[in-house]
């Protein structure tokens, strides 16, 4: 089964749950960790696939375990660069890092074909040169070290994802390696800070039942089939070529960015000079490129 309609379905829906991500931390969800605990809430529906899965074996659990927990850490660091960075530099910083680390690896441990590796690095050319204008601007310490270290812990996970799904079928991977969230949540409700920011009403609180509650589900549901489409993807292929797709969802960003600066400056800024516009389109040619020869390969 091809895993390219897929995954850049998966990048897209990715780009919606990425733009609602910024304005709830910008908006409603100050804290990350409150955003990581509402994350983990949703993802723990899983479980209740359990009766249609077997029981994997020990070594399956804990590698499937191991990338669930890494996710969540890289998670929480792009949050966190989020919160203080722009959305259109954060992602790209964080979407480039996340390839190029997986190329390398896939590289030296010959997971990939030489033609799959230049269809990879022209896809990942096409990434920088569709974000290189939005790259620009105040990039603190903290912020950059934020996003390396979110694009270590993806890849990472990917990586570990990747070897879990060579043992055993898609959706026991996918419901066993979501059980290790529950630990994940009741630590954060251990936090007396947390919890209240949690569960205590009032004009700092969360209100799910409201309209920015129905932001945060819609943000979830494109996030959680997004990640859904992500996982499949990854079970039928190399996660470097999976993940060297991501220029595709800033053809959303970019859209996104450009209707939605004019009503939310503060959240989303974007630079619309003409030079910038045929450089972001260069960009998107390099990437339709790398996704023929990608095809092909």
């Amino acid at each position: 089964m091809n895993y390219l309609p897929f995954a850049i379905l998966a990048y897209l829906l990715n780009g919606i749950s990425v733009t609602i991500s910024k304005f709830l931390l910008f908006k409603a969800i100050r804290n990350p960790l409150v955003y990581i605990f509402y994350i983990s809430l949703v993802s723990l529906l899983a479980i209740l696939l359990v009766p249609f899965t077997h029981i994997p074996r020990t070594e399956v659990i804990i590698i499937s375990s191991i990338s669930t927990l890494l996710w969540t850490s890289g998670a929480y660091f792009l949050f966190h660069a989020l919160k203080i960075g722009q959305l259109s530099r954060v992602i790209p910083i964080v979407g480039t890092l996340i390839p190029l680390i997986l190329l390398i690896f896939a590289s030296l441990t010959l997971a990939i074909t030489a033609k799959e590796g230049q269809a990879v690095l022209i896809l990942i050319m096409g990434l920088i040169l569709i974000t290189l204008s939005d790259w620009r601007g105040d990039l603190s310490r903290k912020e950059l070290i934020f996003e390396l270290l979110s694009g270590l812990l993806f890849s990472l996970s990917y990586i570990f994802l990747r070897q879990a799904y060579l043992q055993d079928d898609f959706l026991t991977v996918l419901v066993w390696s979501r059980l290790i969230l529950f630990p994940v949540g009741v630590a954060i409700l251990l936090s007396p800070k947390l919890r209240a920011e949690i569960f205590i009403r009032g004009k700092k609180s969360f209100p799910l039942v409201s309209s920015i509650g129905l932001v945060f589900i819609v943000g979830q549901l494109t996030g959680g089939l997004s990640e859904l489409l992500l996982l499949f993807s990854i079970s039928l292929a190399n996660p470097a070529l999976v993940n060297s797709l991501q220029g595709t969802q800033f053809v959303f960003l970019f859209a996104a960015n450009f209707f939605l600066n004019k009503k939310y400056p503060q959240i989303f800024k974007m630079d619309q000079s003409l030079l910038i516009l045929l450089t972001k389109f260069a960009g998107v040619a390099v990437i339709a490129l790398g996704l023929y020869l990608l095809a092909f390969s």
